[in-house]
């Protein structure tokens, strides 16, 4: 049946659920900290002939049918991935942690010289509270959100998560970082925005040093 690309149909909705209720017993069954790198093709062998053709005609739309113009990076999980461990967060935050993350070794080199150049300079500190996210990963997301926040909609789903293989987060050569204070503010937990991250001195800092280290914002504001 051919997607509605504002709001699946109802049996696409109960296969959707079905696959959502078995990926979340495979994440609880798997290590913590092997949740960021999950691979795609252990989540597709869990599921069944209908669920599993429903999921890849999903995953395999042309992502700009969803309003998504950005590059494809790469479905394969690089060999160099470093673990980073978890993180609490102290004031705000305390009680909120970045769990094991992981991190090419190059990114990991480049963010490990920024976060001791901003603390030199500021005495503050930056931490990894979303690394690289493997093909799996990905797929994971964009179908555990299309369920539980985006009300099955292709297009509202699109706006907020990339498909396998087109998020930043997945490249293996220019993973994307998202950085959060010791405070654990990242401008995108619950009850934060992005104005939060916004307003902090270590923001300020990363707008002005950021590129010496090999980084920049990737989606600058508006």
């Amino acid at each position: 049946t051919k997607l509605n690309l504002e709001r699946l149909n109802f049996v696409h909705r109960v296969i959707l659920k079905s696959v959502v209720k078995k990926w979340e017993k495979y994440k609880e069954g798997i290590p913590k900290d092997k949740s960021a790198i999950m691979e795609y093709d252990a989540l597709l062998s869990l599921l069944n002939i209908v669920e599993s053709f429903l999921v890849r005609q999903i995953l395999t739309i042309d992502p700009k049918e969803i309003g998504f113009n950005g590059p494809f990076y790469s479905l394969e999980i690089p060999n160099n991935l470093v673990k980073v461990e978890s993180i609490k967060f102290v004031g705000a935050g305390e009680g909120r942690e970045t769990g094991v993350q992981y991190c090419p070794q190059h990114s990991l080199n480049d963010f490990t010289a920024m976060s001791e150049s901003i603390y030199n300079e500021i005495k503050r500190r930056v931490f990894i509270d979303s690394g690289y996210r493997s093909p799996g990963r990905q797929a994971f997301l964009f179908i555990y959100y299309l369920v539980n926040d985006n009300n099955y909609s292709l297009k509202e789903n699109g706006r907020w998560i990339a498909l396998p293989g087109y998020s930043e987060h997945s490249s293996p050569i220019n993973n994307a970082i998202d950085i959060a204070t010791s405070e654990g503010i990242n401008g995108f937990s619950e009850g934060q925005t992005s104005e939060d991250f916004e307003s902090t001195e270590e923001y300020k800092w990363l707008t002005n040093n950021a590129h010496k280290y090999n980084f920049y914002l990737s989606y600058p504001k508006n």
